[in-house]
């Protein structure tokens, strides 16, 4: 699938002051794709024609990870009770991810655009150091679906930190189609990360299979709060 980056003018809940980006950043921004190609499966096809494995489902989303044991490459699909324009509005509202989405215990945009922006956040794991990374995060519509790219930038964030651990391999996407009319999403959401130093492999298929489902309700929790009605768990 071609993906066509529409410029859209996204509603903030948290004001960002705009930033002159210098010229080298400019370049960057015109350069990299959007979207993470080898983290989008498009939609037509299934996660498992692409190397995917079920490894579990909890709260109705259906949790995957790549048989590719490099890297941590998980994936999953679910819907949120709550629109299309909601459901992105919660994904790239990057400020109100602190302290309510699982191990994010820091996130915060640097710099935004019309359909972009560059986010730094940091992670607090179980086990291991805190890990940190700076984003490029876009997003866009094509053929009836909204996405969200993500892309490590670490030039474009600040220097690392005594005590955590920089991540520098970091891409994904989330994959959002109107169903029920137009008051629910199908989401499907796809990460790679390197999480550097070492990092016990029970971690990957386990925590992961126990916390992204936790993703997506606190991603419910985050849409709009007229419907705090809506079933989230």
């Amino acid at each position: 699938m071609q993906l066509r980056a529409i410029v859209t003018a996204a509603s903030r809940r948290v004001a960002v002051r705009r930033v002159r980006l210098p010229l080298a950043v400019a370049a960057l921004l015109v350069t990299v794709a959007p979207a993470a190609a080898a983290e989008l499966t498009p939609l037509g096809q299934s996660l498992e024609s692409q190397g995917y494995e079920l490894i579990g489902e909890k709260r109705g989303v259906r949790v995957y990870k790549h048989r590719d044991g490099k890297t941590v490459r998980v994936a999953a699909e679910g819907v949120l009770p709550a629109p299309v324009a909601e459901v992105r509005e919660a994904v790239t509202d990057y400020p109100s991810q602190q302290g309510k989405l699982d191990r994010v215990s820091e996130s915060r945009v640097l710099r935004q655009g019309p359909s972009w922006l560059a986010v730094y956040q940091r992670l607090n794991l179980p086990v291991i150091s805190d890990r940190d990374f700076t984003l490029m995060v876009r997003w866009g519509q094509d053929r009836g679906v909204q996405w969200v790219t993500f892309d490590a930038a670490d030039q474009l964030g600040p220097p690392p930190r005594h005590g955590t651990v920089r991540v520098t391999e970091h891409s994904g996407s989330w994959q959002l189609k109107p169903v029920n009319g137009t008051r629910a999403t199908f989401v499907r959401f796809q990460t790679r990360i390197d999480f550097s130093g070492s990092v016990p492999r029970w971690m990957v298929r386990g925590g992961a299979a126990k916390e992204v489902p936790n993703v997506f309700v606190n991603l419910c929790r985050l849409t709009d709060v007229k419907h705090r009605s809506r079933p989230c768990n």
